[in-house]
């Protein structure tokens, strides 16, 4: 069985030597494929514009070249038995119905970065999630007692009062303490989704809107103490 590969390299050196015995002089113009094309008409019909391709796509572009360049038969036996141009890669994708390479990337890049987007979202409602229901109970929790803040003194406090003042302790999970844990995170997950997928919020207002936040919070608290007779700036 015949080398299809094998049988194109000895053509193109029978087109060397047949171009050699025309072409005299380097220095002559020859700046097309006049004499190459009349060979392969001639000779090999069939594979005539197969192998014009082939020389273009390697850019070989004259019967000159061909005859006059010392190393031409390394460029033949690249055609014949290397891998296919690089020029005629779209070529040979649709020739398989075979999507872009580059296109599949830029693909599947979107794709990863939809998921990472979703995913990160989940995260972020997760939490807000947990920060609703967290919210809701307590409010189911405190509506049920008196109002508590009223009372002078533990005594005045019924038993199944105290019981369930104790849900809200520093230590449950409906205490201030995991409701400002879940916003911290929360905060955390906002920005890193701004910086990795652009979102629509203005992190730089958000961040001065925490500063006023921050103050305000202060302020509740230096005038707690000063109403208990306390100095803050002893504290």
């Amino acid at each position: 069985m015949q080398n299809p590969k094998f049988d194109l390299f000895i053509i193109l050196l029978k087109l060397r030597s047949y171009l050699i015995s025309l072409l005299d002089d380097p220095s002559n113009e020859y700046s097309d494929f006049e004499y190459t094309e009349e060979f392969l008409l001639r000779k090999y019909p069939g594979r005539k514009e197969e192998i014009m391709e082939l020389l273009r796509g390697n850019s070989i572009a004259s019967d000159g070249q061909i005859a006059f360049t010392e190393d031409i038969q390394l460029n033949f036996k690249e055609i014949a038995f290397g891998t296919e141009s690089s020029q005629k890669l779209p070529e040979i994708l649709n020739r398989y119905n075979i999507s872009s390479i580059n296109d599949a990337l830029k693909f599947k890049t979107v794709e990863n970065i939809r998921q990472s987007r979703e995913h990160k979202l989940k995260e972020i409602t997760s939490v807000l999630l947990q920060l609703a229901r967290i919210w809701a109970k307590r409010s189911e929790i405190e509506t049920d007692i008196e109002d508590f803040s009223l009372l002078d003194e533990e005594d005045l406090i019924r038993p199944e009062e105290k019981n369930e003042l104790t849900k809200l302790d520093h230590e449950t999970s409906l205490s201030y303490s995991t409701i400002s844990k879940l916003t911290e995170i929360y905060l955390e997950q906002l920005a890193e989704y701004y910086f990795r997928f652009g979102g629509d919020l203005s992190l730089v207002n958000l961040i001065d809107n925490l500063d006023e936040f921050k103050e305000q919070v202060s302020n509740k608290y230096n005038n707690l103490f000063r109403e208990h007779g306390l100095d803050p700036g002893k504290l």
